[in-house]
């Protein structure tokens, strides 16, 4: 069995606090790593003794990320002798009181507790949860002495968990809702050089939220915070192993599809510390910014004249069949066309939600997987795998692709309204990387900085 960490003085008076002396509604919210979780342990403890009527909850975005940011730490303190789990019901006991762990992941989630009597419930990153659940939750919290806890990092400003909860003057008054902010220095275990490798880790909103605690709006470009020409390589300072055949790097191709919008592939070689962005493809309809020269495809010169069209299916596999064929010449230093019997050692990404590009991939044969869509974890990944200097691109070779990133934009309108999101607009070559870097940086990489 493990033993309880110590706390500072303000959280051990909410830890071992009563749940009778708390409010209906305990929101918990600050910085990572700043002790919130460990402070709901032993209120978890408590409520197995705490009867109050309703069913008790454990919830969060999924099962697995209630088990691994909650149940796990909380089985290893109490032994295996105190608790059952079935992963597949979500049926737990704790020392013989009975719970459920559900996952919120969408709004339709709030169905699943749609008539039921709530009485305890400990929640797992409340501003990631759906407003429709969390509310239908507090609804179905009848019971006089029902008691909720919920732990969250600081998010959009119009969140409706600031606006309508943590701001909401009548819940405080009336002592319906509780609330304490967390610092790093609420954490005794955190040591300066975490501190200094978070600080690393994150950069501009990003850091602004998960180290500092605050409640930020995102605006202006994604990554300006994250950028610097650093990130740039070229001919001279490319790895010089990296393009050699049968080398040791690991070769992927994510793809943004385009109907409306620019077609795009990147060429990425993982040496198992860098993701280098050798190369790109981007095929606009609507204003091409490629000419087909010599069985490659080369920018366009601004004065060529080039008939915009819309490429069908077939023809989109038939350039990225030439895109991965494509070979590097050590003796110009070109990438150059290469035989249409090549073995191809790479692995194609494809977004979601793109069936009939995807269906011409398979009746070719042509390997892929499909890439992680999230969008918000995808751009702080791909914000700290910049801070960490993890990706690079090559200057000569993907002009269109640093221009994009460099101009990636958070939606402002959206922001206003608590809905974080990256502008639609001018977003493919960026949305190309960021399937690629989630969906291949393992986080373990990020945080060792590998």
């Amino acid at each position: 069995m493990a033993i309880l960490k110590p706390y500072t003085s303000r959280v051990a008076r909410f830890a071992f606090r009563p749940p009778a002396l708390d409010a209906r509604i305990n929101i918990l919210e600050g910085a990572v790593r700043s002790a919130k979780t460990w402070a709901l342990h032993p209120k978890a403890l408590a409520l197995t003794r705490y009867d109050v009527g309703g069913i008790g909850l454990f919830t969060g975005v999924s099962k697995q990320t209630i088990y691994t940011n909650v149940l796990n730490d909380l089985f290893n303190m109490i032994g295996p002798e105190n608790y059952t789990y079935n992963t597949q019901s979500g049926q737990l006991s704790l020392f013989g009181s009975k719970w459920l762990v559900m996952g919120a992941k969408d709004e339709g989630s709030e169905k699943y507790i749609r008539g039921a009597t709530v009485g305890r419930v400990i929640g797992d990153e409340l501003t990631l949860m759906p407003k429709s659940f969390v509310m239908m939750l507090l609804n179905r919290m009848s019971p006089d002495n029902a008691r909720s806890y919920f732990t969250t990092n600081p998010d959009n400003p119009g969140h409706y968990v600031k606006k309508e909860l943590l701001d909401n003057r009548k819940l405080r008054e009336n002592g319906t809702l509780f609330s304490m902010h967390f610092t790093l220095a609420d954490n005794p275990h955190v040591s300066q050089s975490y501190k200094e490798y978070l600080n690393s880790l994150y950069a501009g909103v990003f850091r602004e939220r998960f180290v500092l605690g605050r409640w930020v709006v995102a605006s202006g470009a994604i990554y300006r915070d994250a950028w610097s020409d650093e990130l740039l390589y070229d001919d001279a300072t490319r790895p010089k192993h990296l393009l050699v055949q049968g080398n040791y790097a690991e070769r992927y191709v994510p793809v943004d599809y385009g109907t409306d919008h620019p077609q795009v592939y990147l060429d990425i070689f993982d040496d198992g510390k860098t993701l280098w962005v050798e190369r790109e493809y981007i095929w606009d309809s609507h204003a091409s910014t490629f000419d087909y020269d010599d069985d490659r495809w080369v920018p366009r010169d601004s004065h060529t004249q080039v008939t915009v069209r819309q490429k069908t299916d077939a023809q989109y596999a038939d350039d990225l069949e030439a895109f991965l064929r494509a070979r590097f010449d050590h003796n110009t230093g070109r990438w150059v066309p290469g035989s249409k019997n090549q073995e191809v050692d790479a692995q194609v990404i494809l977004p979601p939600e793109c069936a009939s590009f995807e269906a011409e991939l398979v009746q070719r044969g042509i390997w892929y997987t499909t890439a992680d869509n999230a969008v918000e974890d995808g751009i702080r990944t791909v914000s700290s795998a910049m801070t960490r200097r993890l990706v690079r691109l090559h200057k000569d070779n993907c002009p269109l692709t640093i221009a994009n990133v460099q101009n990636y934009q958070w939606d402002e309108k959206a922001a206003k309204r608590g809905v974080e999101q990256p502008l639609k607009k001018d977003d493919d070559p960026s949305d190309c990387l960021r399937y690629g870097v989630q969906t291949k940086l393992a986080p373990w990489r990020l945080q060792l900085g590998v």
